[in-house]
């Protein structure tokens, strides 16, 4: 039996509309796609990243480096071993050498703005190289050399 007009301008209007559907959906997703591409386009990348601190983490979440301020005013990069015992800080201040298995007291060196002191484990001073004999900003330095004894008073200087 052959189908009659009414069947087949259903058929065709049934299929019509399917297609219009799938222009629709087509057309809605190119211009969703075309919409992306003009704001990532047009979005600005930027070469300053600003914050008031840096952290370095391992895979395993432990701090391994640290940029921060002092105060809020001076920069400040600490550098930690994966055992967190020996550590290295970096600032205008000078460049300083930790070891906490040893001693938490002070550095086991030091460089900063009037000389190089080397500290046992106890956080002694033990060698001094340097002019720690600036007396004011104005004053020219006066290299020296101490050795200091286990009490950390001064055994030896030159000049």
């Amino acid at each position: 039996m052959r189908p009659t007009k009414w069947e087949q301008l259903d058929a065709r209007v049934k299929r019509l509309e399917k297609q219009n559907r799938w222009l629709k959906v087509s057309s809605l997703s190119s211009f969703l796609i075309f919409a992306c591409m003009l704001t990532m386009g047009g979005a600005k990348v930027g070469s300053t990243v600003e914050a008031q601190r840096f952290v370095l983490r391992s895979e395993r979440g432990e701090v391994r480096a640290e940029l921060t301020t002092i105060s809020g005013d001076y920069p400040l990069l600490t550098l930690q071993s994966p055992n967190g015992q020996k550590e290295v800080e970096v600032s205008p201040a000078g460049l300083s050498v930790s070891d906490h298995g040893l001693s938490d007291k002070l550095p086991l060196a030091h460089y900063g703005d009037n000389g190089l002191y080397f500290t046992d484990a106890r956080g002694y001073t033990v060698l001094e190289l340097g002019g720690a004999g600036i007396k004011s900003p104005q004053a020219t330095a006066v290299p020296e050399i101490a050795i200091f004894d286990k009490k950390g008073s001064r055994i030896w200087q030159a000049p």
